[in-house]
């Protein structure tokens, strides 16, 4: 499903028993990375039900390394603020612990905020805080942003940028219409944040060999996606997205993070098969989306 070697059940998480839950709950656990995101059941990003037994899990397993009780439900609460695994899950593994040590204060800066950098540390509603290092872990402009931040411009002079300015717009997470012989790899509406970084990025590369060797032996010399596709596939990743739980919380998944972003799901939800069937079914259909244009003559598919 996103390029891992893992093996869901291909059960709901409301179908079983609540032992037969816990105990693949647990060895998913056990075997670390992402494999408690990614393949336990199917059910778990898309049913709010099915998602709060993953949570419960998670949050049983975080509070038992927390010694002081009021700290562990700031940390875990009850009620959580988001479903779990909408927004990326945390590799950690003594991240928690490090609350038991005397020296480390947790702030809840929803509830004090920030008011200014000082040069000494950071002062927030309830007071200063003296520092020696100041980490800004403020987020990055994730997927989209790799392509925007360059100047890349268009047949009309239009940038990447000022086109993707009210949303992103690609065929197949590929490409875009007005971008003549531009392709991209682990870019939005493809994959990508939702994959195995190398498995997606190899899996697209295979794909735009055989496209280039299509076009060389086509005499093919210019090639574009045509708007109808890209309204084609956005229409396709949202509705996809529309049955999942990533837009319940603000995330980079969303781009809810860099501010005046458009809040859109920018990744393909729909896994690493359908993908690939999508991508292989334009092929088939003589690169079906696409504007080819040889030397003397054109032919659109």
């Amino acid at each position: 499903m996103g390029g891992f070697d893992f093996h869901a059940t291909g059960k709901s998480a409301l179908e079983v028993s609540p032992e037969e839950r816990k105990a693949i709950y647990e060895a998913s656990w056990a075997a670390g990375g992402f494999s408690f995101w990614a393949s336990t059941f199917y059910d778990v990003m898309m049913n709010l039900e099915a998602n709060r037994t993953a949570y419960d899990f998670w949050r049983a397993k975080v509070q038992a390394r927390i010694r002081d009780p009021k700290l562990a439900e700031q940390l875990a609460p009850r009620e959580p603020p988001h479903p779990f695994g909408v927004k990326r899950p945390s590799l950690e593994q003594t991240y928690y612990d490090v609350f038991n040590q005397d020296n480390v204060r947790l702030v809840d800066l929803k509830a004090t905020p920030i008011l200014e950098i000082t040069p000494g540390g950071v002062r927030t509603a309830d007071g200063e805080y003296d520092l020696d290092i100041l980490v800004l872990a403020t987020g990055f402009d994730a997927v989209t942003g790799g392509l925007t931040q360059i100047d890349i411009r268009g047949v009309d002079g239009v940038t990447l940028k000022d086109k993707w300015a009210q949303g992103a717009r690609t065929h197949l997470g590929m490409a875009s219409a007005g971008f003549p012989n531009l392709l991209f790899l682990y870019g939005p509406q493809s994959p990508s944040g939702f994959c195995n970084g190398p498995t997606c990025a190899e899996l697209q590369g295979d794909w735009v060999l055989e496209f280039l060797k299509h076009m060389r032996d086509a005499g093919v010399s210019r090639f574009e996606a045509t708007p109808a596709a890209e309204q084609t596939w956005k229409d396709h990743v949202e509705a996809v997205g529309a049955m999942t739980l990533f837009p319940l919380a603000d995330s980079w998944y969303m781009g809810a993070n860099i501010p005046g972003k458009p809040r859109e799901l920018l990744n393909y939800p729909g896994g690493v098969p359908m993908y690939l069937q999508m991508c292989q079914a334009s092929a088939a259909n003589g690169y079906e989306g696409f504007l080819l244009r040889r030397t003397t003559t054109h032919a659109s598919a």
